[in-house]
């Protein structure tokens, strides 16, 4: 038993894969023998489409360090931070790894637990659906509770994803333990770099403008973006709009079981979409104090993809398989390991699934697989059949 490799989860979304994801996959390594890094696929948490496609992205991981890419689907990661974190923490259980390593802006594991046990309480609870019931929006209602509740609201938007990560833990009931690493030099949104670090943020803000970011990132993702720039294959939530819109127009009356969406806002929707042909003005027209653009985004996704408030319930409550993009040598070792539990559905390929599968698992893969392929029509890609395999 002791010589079984120990494998340490880390939850990413690599958009793109940057020097401070390597220094985290480093701080990740020195925790266990194996880094399997749960990867958000063609689209991510604020309701985006990923900046490249998955495949390459995790070849981006793989290059740098990482052992095994599992995807994260998009009924997982295009979610709030609970429901993206529950995901992703419930595939890392399955995965049998011992620890979760994520970034921190207080590096205090100690602190998230606390916080963590303080929103299970009922007061907190209570507290939190008065505010929104006034009609702030989650950010907004959760800091005033912490003011009604004479807390201090100190965490910041890792700390935050931190704290749900362990109480995905304490959902699973798993055993895995959190480690944080405190993050340094640059914020999650800041689009500034020092000493070779920057946020993806930063990033696809110089990608946009055209401006030099080879020194924030590994080689192996400067080439792949320097392709995909050059052959025009960077995606933009705007690229969509035609798709989403017309979603919107079409399916008017099945728009109130979209997740994400309330009572009386698809008619909104439905009013804005009909006048505004540029994305631009679509999207002003339909944020708000209560509706923030990544919750807007969120929604705008689940629009076009027709992930459904019953899809959602189902996830929260079981995760449906573990599909592998790709691994290292010592990867496919661990891999090979975990197999030997037969109730693990881990997909290499997708071939023979129907044996495999239930028919709720078969119809959430197919979900996201045309979610995959609704990206390529816009951001074209080849679909891999099989994990990229490295050295």
């Amino acid at each position: 038993m002791d010589s079984e490799l120990k494998g340490v989860g880390i939850v990413v979304e690599y958009n793109p894969f940057h020097n401070g994801h390597k220094y985290h996959c480093e701080k990740a390594k020195a925790e266990g023998d194996v880094v399997i890094a749960v990867m958000s696929g063609d689209y991510v948490q604020r309701g985006e489409p990923a900046v490249v496609n998955r495949w390459e992205r995790a070849e981006m991981a793989l290059k740098s360090g990482v052992d095994i890419v599992i995807e994260l689907p998009v009924f997982y990661s295009t979610q709030s931070a609970e429901i993206f974190s529950r995901g992703a923490i419930g595939m890392l259980e399955k995965l049998r790894v011992t620890k979760v390593v994520f970034g921190s802006e207080t590096g205090d594991v100690e602190k998230l637990l606390e916080r963590a046990k303080l929103e299970e309480k009922q007061e907190f609870q209570e507290t939190l659906k008065k505010q929104l019931k006034e009609g702030f929006s989650y950010p907004t209602a959760y800091s005033k509770t912490l003011e009604v509740l004479g807390l201090d609201n100190e965490l910041n938007s890792n700390d935050i994803l931190g704290v749900e990560y362990i109480k995905g833990i304490e959902f699973w009931k798993s055993s895995i333990i959190p480690v944080a690493i405190k993050r340094e030099k640059t914020g999650y949104y800041s689009e500034n770099s020092i000493e070779g670090i920057s946020s993806a943020t930063g990033i696809r803000k110089r990608l946009e403008k055209n401006e030099n970011y080879q020194d924030v990132v590994p080689e192996v993702t400067y080439e792949i973006l320097k392709v995909a720039s050059e052959e025009k294959r960077v995606a933009r939530l705007e690229d969509f709009y035609p798709w989403i819109r017309h979603k919107i127009l079409v399916d008017r009356e099945k728009l109130f079981d979209i997740q994400d969406i309330e009572i009386g806002y698809y008619n909104k929707l439905y009013e804005v979409a009909l006048r505004q042909r540029e994305f631009k003005t679509f999207f002003e027209s339909i944020i708000s104090k209560r509706f923030t653009i990544g919750r807007t985004q969120r929604m705008l996704i689940h629009i076009l993809l027709g992930i459904t408030k019953e899809d959602t319930e189902i996830v929260k409550k079981k995760v449906p398989y573990i599909r592998v993009l790709g691994f290292t040598k010592k990867g496919q070792e661990y891999l090979k390991q975990i197999k030997k539990d037969e109730e693990l559905v881990v997909l290499t390929s997708l071939k023979n699934i129907k044996k495999m599968m239930s028919d709720d698992e078969l119809r959430l893969l197919e979900l996201n697989e045309v979610a995959s392929k609704i990206y390529s029509m816009v951001n074209y890609y080849e679909d891999k059949k099989i994990p990229l395999m490295f050295k």
